[in-house]
């Protein structure tokens, strides 16, 4: 994701167009404002911590994130959600869409500006809604560090089939969504026009008792992504959800997510320039329990073949520990993670307690 540094100017325009919105006697055309706190203690072992350049313990300010929703009218509504990454001193632009709701034809409804692409499940979350913390692997090597946010327009519609919902949804987006993954091609990005990408996700959601749901979707996405070495890349994803949620009290959920990557890689050297097709796969797998009204807890699993180097392969497993004082509004989280690879030749153990907050509507975190 691209970042825009020297936070400091924009986050005191922020505030007080926040304090003047809200000094001022509420309309109907007035947005509603959220603000999500994200703040960790990570504690490392000595090894790890030399290895990753970190302290053993630490402080982090992971990110504050402002979310501004609000319907224009009853057919439209828009939406904005900017990061502010405190350690870096840099802003990042994560979403700002305006959505059709109603009166198009077939029931459908037109997005258009920068949103999460709905290629796979989690890539359509915002990182504060897990409890696991990290993006997985595949989506980091495969769509971005911080996920995959497009600048492009997208068509959605649903389609009841009995007690079932059937999701379909294709989009059309500028390749520059990928530019930051090719830094050695960064001046030649620059001087070419983005190509136009394409994906769509077919997803189907059942609800299989009063206590049971279950949804599994399909994904697809392909296109020219380096439009200065004509290199393509074709992905495809398969994702899976199943809930059981028998009161308010207590819940068990579990999730599946698995991507595919045949991607053209150029290599170059001081007397050659070759393209070659590195394929990948990697796959998400997490199952939480609620058995009180705030406690929580689970485990992951998380694997990866690197998309850009072949025979790179990636490994994570972990824990975690939830507590949620009031409702959704806050949550305490403690997450072991263990992680080794083939791209580093240490075992990055980590253990993290977060801090997650809203102030507002939009919520810290979705059971």
């Amino acid at each position: 994701m691209s970042h825009t540094r020297g936070a400091a100017p924009l986050v005191a325009a922020l505030f007080m167009l926040t304090v003047g919105t809200h000094a001022t006697a509420q309309t109907l055309l007035n947005p509603d404002l959220s603000v999500i706190g994200d703040f960790r203690a990570v504690f490392r072992p000595g090894n790890a911590a030399d290895s990753t350049g970190t302290n053993e313990f630490s402080f982090v300010a992971e990110e504050i994130e402002l979310a501004y929703n609000g319907y224009l009218n009853p057919y439209m509504r828009a939406d904005a959600f900017i990061g502010f990454h405190i350690a870096e001193e840099a802003i990042d632009v994560e979403e700002f869409n305006l959505t059709v709701l109603r009166g198009l034809p077939l029931s459908l409804q037109f997005n258009a500006g920068r949103y999460l692409l709905d290629f796979g499940k989690i890539n359509t979350q915002h990182s504060h809604q897990w409890a696991w913390i990290e993006f997985p692997l595949m989506i980091r090597t495969m769509l971005g560090e911080e996920g995959l946010r497009t600048d492009g327009a997208r068509v959605t519609t649903l389609v009841a089939i009995g007690e079932s919902a059937l999701g379909l949804s294709a989009s059309a987006f500028s390749s520059g969504a990928f530019a930051h993954e090719h830094e050695e091609h960064a001046e030649e990005e620059e001087e070419a026009a983005p190509e136009i990408m394409g994906s769509g996700r077919v997803s189907l959601f059942s609800q299989l008792s009063e206590t049971w749901s279950a949804e599994i979707g399909g994904s697809y996405l392909g296109g020219t992504y380096d439009p200065a070495e004509q290199l393509g890349v074709n992905m495809g994803a398969i994702d899976g959800k199943l809930r059981w949620r028998p009161n308010t009290y207590g819940s068990f959920v579990w999730i599946f997510e698995a991507m595919s990557s045949d991607r053209e890689v150029a290599e170059e050297d001081s007397v050659s320039f070759t393209v070659v097709k590195v394929k990948a796969k990697g796959a998400f797998t997490e199952v939480q329990y609620q058995w009180r009204k705030r406690w929580d807890a689970g485990g992951f699993f998380d694997w990866t073949e690197d998309a850009t180097i072949e025979d790179a392969e990636t490994t994570a497993v972990g824990a975690f520990l939830g507590f949620n004082p009031v409702e959704e509004t806050a949550r305490i989280s403690l997450v072991y993670r263990h992680e080794t690879s083939d791209l580093y030749d240490f075992e990055d153990d980590s253990v993290t307690l977060q801090f997650l907050w809203s102030l507002g509507p939009h919520k810290a975190h979705t059971f």
